[in-house]
């Protein structure tokens, strides 16, 4: 049951931000770096799922992959990042995560936790220095918060340190974000920046 809330979940809380960077046409408040090295690290925990196998990971992290591709597509879009950089990290990450997990599943699992489990820093960095958050989903750091804490779960529960312990930043992170998205949405109904044709 754990697991298919934390399956559930991660296929979920993406799409509220995948949502309002289109909608709004906003990407203000969103750090690229952290979305990209999100991106990176769902393609490892698929790689690491596939190759484990645990299936629910795999699929959730393959969904991601997908959903933070658009994100960065729209800061792609907006010049907030060069498109070659999206492209060639994700090719790169490929490349190394499927040799890894054909060397050593558990040298894949550290490094899809050291990949993985600080994607959220640079955007918490961000949020903590931006007043305007037009552009950030506070339901998707609320839905992500409550996916972690179910990762954080399901992992203790299948004994996965790799699946569980990454979740512990995670979950505080998204948590803060979602608090700061909150208050800027109330005090802020307009973007300061101008949109992207």
């Amino acid at each position: 049951m754990v697991g298919f809330f934390a399956t559930a979940t991660s296929v979920a809380f993406i799409w509220p931000q995948v949502v309002r960077v289109f909608v709004k046409n906003s990407t203000e408040g969103i750090s690229p770096p952290s979305f990209l090295q999100g991106c990176s690290g769902s393609l490892m925990w698929t790689i690491y799922g596939l190759n484990k196998p645990e299936g629910q990971v795999a699929l959730s992290n393959g969904l991601l992959v997908i959903a933070l591709s658009l994100i960065l597509f729209v800061c792609v879009k907006h010049e907030k990042i060069r498109w070659s950089i999206p492209v060639f990290t994700l090719i790169a990450v490929f490349i190394a995560g499927t040799a890894i997990a054909n060397y050593s599943i558990t040298l894949m699992g550290w490094c899809t936790v050291a990949i993985g489990a600080p994607a959220i820093i640079p955007q918490v960095v961000r949020v903590y220095r931006t007043e305007h958050l037009y552009g950030v989903s506070a339901a998707m750091y609320g839905l992500l918060s409550f996916n972690c804490l179910m990762w954080l779960i399901y992992g203790a529960m299948i004994d996965d340190l790799f699946v569980s312990l990454p979740n512990i930043i995670t979950t505080l992170g998204a948590f803060y974000i979602m608090v700061r998205a909150v208050k800027s949405h109330k005090k802020y109904q307009a973007p300061a920046e101008a949109p992207a044709n």
